[in-house]
């Protein structure tokens, strides 16, 4: 069991913070166990949510970049709580199993685009060295992504950089809680039923 307790669904009467926990178990990314831990302080979830919203599954760069680097993240730091979860719309998008296997490696693997390999060089900076952002790397940024774009990527970055690594403090687990689903799960997980 998690390290802060779940706030019992069935419990909130906030429509909106019962919207958000009914959103995570139909969808996944975010998972309802973190959701239900962020809803003891409505402000949290609430920001967390909205910045969620309108940064990843919305916002000015493509979704399928920003759930590839989410999922570096997730690798990187060994998140495996967030690492195993998946976005429905990245599915939805054409993203596939074989696009996650290489993440770790992506400026050798061949596997990603320029545009790609660019974005998840920028998360490796923002996660691990930020001195890795030299003139070289910024110049390769701006010539595959506008401004804006990379505003919203670095926040979104930022943003589940600290996430994840908050909810390793955590001890969740997948199933735990709003358990009849596995939206946003990767598929491995529900193979072997991995928690």
């Amino acid at each position: 069991m998690p390290r802060i307790s779940y706030v019992d669904p069935g419990a909130v009467e906030d429509p909106e913070i019962r919207g958000y926990l009914e959103y995570a178990r139909q969808h996944g990314t975010p998972r309802p166990e973190s959701q239900a831990i962020r809803a003891h302080c409505p402000n949290v979830i609430r920001a967390f949510s909205q910045a969620w919203e309108l940064t990843f599954r919305n916002g000015v760069l493509d979704h399928r970049i920003k759930e590839l680097c989410r999922v570096y993240v997730s690798k990187s730091v060994e998140c495996s709580y967030c690492g195993l979860q998946r976005s429905v719309k990245g599915r939805q998008q054409g993203l596939t199993e074989d696009a996650y296997d290489e993440l770790l490696d992506f400026a050798s693997s061949g596997t990603y685009s320029e545009r790609e390999t660019a974005a998840l060089a920028y998360t490796n900076a923002i996660v691990w060295d930020a001195n890795l952002a030299d003139d070289a790397l910024w110049e390769r940024l701006h010539r595959h992504f506008t401004e804006p774009e990379l505003v919203e990527l670095g926040f979104f970055v930022a943003l589940t950089l600290g996430q994840q690594r908050w909810i390793k403090t955590l001890g969740i687990g997948h199933r735990q809680l709003l358990a009849d689903t596995d939206a946003g799960l990767a598929p491995t997980a529900v193979d072997i039923g991995i928690p």
